[in-house]
């Protein structure tokens, strides 16, 4: 009886430590404006591409949503907006398989879902892992092709924290810019 309250009592303590809760404003140590780099697997060539790339992370009005605004510089017709929920362990379509917060306020989530990847779109699993310290934040995408078991880095963007004497820096050149442009 003994042994079985015991397998009992640690079954209740792993599985209750593995499933946290997750909530948009365990995310919000993230927002803030970010720069920094993404590279990605050429799947044509074979070989990784590295260009510029900055972040605008915020929460909606009514702290529901998680929004990520995306700005690459050199390539601004790429330039987007999207705004996740998170509702029963999914992060928007994504499920959450692990949320780790970390002592010092950073935290890891990796997700996963079923989709497509690649030129010819084969059926894949989809895992993206967020990994943020105080002042960096990395987001990798990772691939496995349906029928393999390997996982293929696919992209990985990695940001530095803005700071604000920083931000007030860049808005002020953006404004003595568009002065002259005038």
């Amino acid at each position: 009886m003994i042994k079985i309250l015991c397998i009992s009592a640690l079954y209740f303590l792993c599985t209750s430590t593995n499933a946290q809760s997750l909530l948009v404003k365990d995310l919000s140590i993230s927002v803030g404006t970010w720069e920094g780099k993404l590279t990605y697997l050429d799947y044509t060539s074979g070989k990784p591409y590295t260009m510029s790339v900055n972040i605008q992370i915020g929460l909606t009005a009514d702290k529901k949503g998680y929004v990520m605004g995306y700005e690459y510089p050199t390539e601004p017709h790429a330039n987007s907006k999207d705004t996740t929920y998170i509702i029963d362990k999914k992060f928007g379509n994504d499920s959450v398989v692990e949320f780790l917060k970390y002592p010092d306020e950073g935290y890891k989530m990796i997700t996963e879902v079923e989709g497509k990847d690649g030129n010819d779109d084969k059926k894949a699993i989809l895992r993206h892992i967020y990994d943020l310290k105080p002042n960096t934040y990395t987001i990798t995408k990772e691939v496995k092709f349906v029928g393999t078991d390997v996982w293929i880095k696919r992209n990985q963007y990695v940001f530095k924290r803005l700071n604000k004497q920083t931000i007030k820096s860049l808005k002020s050149n953006i404004n003595h810019t568009c002065l002259f442009a005038i």
